[in-house]
């Protein structure tokens, strides 16, 4: 018996020298995954990279890999989503996806380089992040009542500035003069720093742009933010009213940003991904640091996530529909 004892002894020493060698593939599957990558159709250093960086460094644990992001800049984000329909399906890149590219391109440009419903998968939502309108610090405006009295007896100089034509601040702007009563004039810059910079010198009458663009400036007193877009107060302006609180709840809407995998991705990357960023947002350490941004953090189901998007679409629509604004 002694011999087959051995023998047998000998065999399950192998097996376990084998199993946990530094190089088996039962050990290897403890490691890290290949890093993988968010791409984000936006330039470095602004909100919204500065977002899909601090998502990166939360994810890596939920993820066990590590996750970069990479700037895709230009036509508004349009060209990250190239990248991402030719990107590999098994998880390595993903892509910042504001709303926007959902519910309001389709409706704005006549022609696209995308189909939403083929070519973005969203997996789970990051955050949200509310508009606002506001006037110069040197303006006799005090609130929204008295903003609306201003413009109905100046429809001449009525004019407000946002970041970009096409996008939801120029829309938002439009809105608000349907409400009113009286249209006003829209005024684009090259994004929300050049707007707020003539706002602040009283080149523009109002401006429309996120809270988190003009919460530094509304404290400082360089200009005043008389109502936001979100269903509450900011915690970044408790002082300013909300829309619906005046009265005008079809101006309660907030800006979405989720993260999205190309389309042919399988459920069960699908499911990965969308847990371990629900993981992420959920730290209180993330959410504080957007906070500062003006953004709210929100995670969510491939499902809810899809379901946000649409409800989206189905709020600017019209909106833009009525504008009759196009882009080519």
């Amino acid at each position: 018996m002694r011999q087959p004892l051995r023998s047998l002894a000998s065999r399950l020493a192998t097996l376990i020298a084998v199993t946990y060698s530094p190089m088996s593939p039962a050990l290897a599957q403890q490691g890290p995954a290949a890093p993988a990558r968010i791409l984000v159709g936006f330039s470095p250093g602004g909100t919204l990279d500065v977002v899909t960086r601090a998502l990166a460094e939360y994810l890596r644990e939920p993820l066990n890999r590590t996750v970069t992001v990479e700037n895709k800049p230009g036509a508004g984000g349009r060209i990250a989503i190239d990248a991402l329909r030719a990107a590999p399906v098994d998880g390595s890149v993903a892509m910042l996806c504001p709303d926007f590219l959902t519910s309001i391109y389709p409706s704005v440009f006549r022609k696209l380089n995308y189909t939403p419903e083929k070519d973005i998968r969203p997996v789970s939502t990051v955050a949200e992040f509310p508009m606002a309108l506001a006037v110069p610090g040197s303006s006799p405006v005090k609130t929204f009542g008295e903003y609306a009295l201003w413009v109905r007896a100046h429809p001449d100089k009525a004019n407000f500035g946002h970041a970009a034509s096409g996008g939801p601040t120029h829309f938002l702007g439009l809105q608000i003069g349907k409400n009113i009563g009286s249209p006003l004039e829209d005024v684009p810059f090259q994004g929300a720093a050049p707007m707020i910079n003539n706002l602040v010198g009283g080149n523009v009458a109002a401006g429309s742009s996120t809270v988190g663009d003009f919460a530094q400036y509304h404290n400082a007193g360089k200009l005043r933010v008389l109502a936001v877009t979100s269903a509450q107060r900011s915690p970044l302006l408790p002082d300013v009213p909300t829309f619906a609180e005046l009265g005008f709840k079809d101006l309660t809407a907030v800006g979405t940003l989720a993260i999205c995998l190309p389309p042919q991705t399988s459920e069960g990357t699908v499911a990965q991904w969308s847990a371990a960023i629900r993981k992420a947002v959920g730290d209180e350490k993330f959410a504080s640091k957007i906070r500062t941004l003006g953004f709210v953090s929100a995670g969510s189901s491939p499902g809810e996530a899809l379901a946000k998007f649409n409800t989206l679409r189905s709020f600017w629509e019209p909106i833009i529909r009525s504008s009759g604004f196009k882009a080519d």
